[in-house]
């Protein structure tokens, strides 16, 4: 009921066409059918297209957008509504419009992003193997024990050398000291 009221206010502007239902199949002359419906869509799909393209609709007159252009042509619409058409040279490639430098450098920059995935987890863990390796190897207790007294033991060796050379270095001392004594108490060669 309702889609019969919408397609009278749609198809109204459009076309005076009223619609095809099928009456004798339904007693009710408002039940549209799925023919009835198709020609409403396609009829309401022609009105917007024609609305986009800026063409005035005509009553029951489809309208058909523009056939595209020849192959190697292309069409251009400005903005004042005209259209000029640029025709491409026989045989055109893109192989000639992209130079092999393009290539050269697009090949590079895919063959480094793909290093740079592969690589880069890696090299990741590389690095973390190398952080969890050991640093210096721990002293044991009694090895250290025993380095510390071995330390105290060479500390009061030295401090004994030590007092030896002091010893050594007075009576030295003493010596020379007496022979010097001993040298003046002698009489000396010419008082002879």
């Amino acid at each position: 009921m309702r889609i019969s009221a919408a397609y009278t206010a749609l198809q109204a502007p459009a076309t005076t066409q009223a619609p095809q239902t099928n009456a004798a199949a339904k007693p009710d002359a408002r039940v549209l059918t799925k023919e009835d419906l198709r020609n409403i869509r396609d009829q309401i799909r022609q009105n917007i297209r024609a609305q986009i393209a800026g063409v005035p609709t005509q009553a029951g007159a489809p309208t058909f957008p523009a056939p595209p252009a020849a192959p190697g042509k292309i069409t251009i619409r400005g903005p004042d509504g005209q259209t000029t058409l640029i025709g491409l040279p026989s045989g055109f490639s893109a192989k000639d419009v992209i130079p092999p430098q393009a290539v050269d450098i697009s090949i590079a920059f895919f063959v480094t992003m793909a290093i740079i995935i592969i690589g880069l987890p890696i090299a990741r863990a590389i690095a973390r193997r190398m952080d969890r390796r050991p640093g210096p190897v721990q002293i044991p207790g009694e090895v250290s024990a025993q380095l510390n007294q071995l330390n105290q033991a060479v500390d009061a060796i030295a401090l004994e050398v030590e007092r030896i050379s002091e010893g050594q270095r007075f009576t030295a001392r003493l010596l020379s000291e007496q022979r010097d004594a001993a040298r003046q108490a002698l009489p000396s060669p010419t008082d002879r």
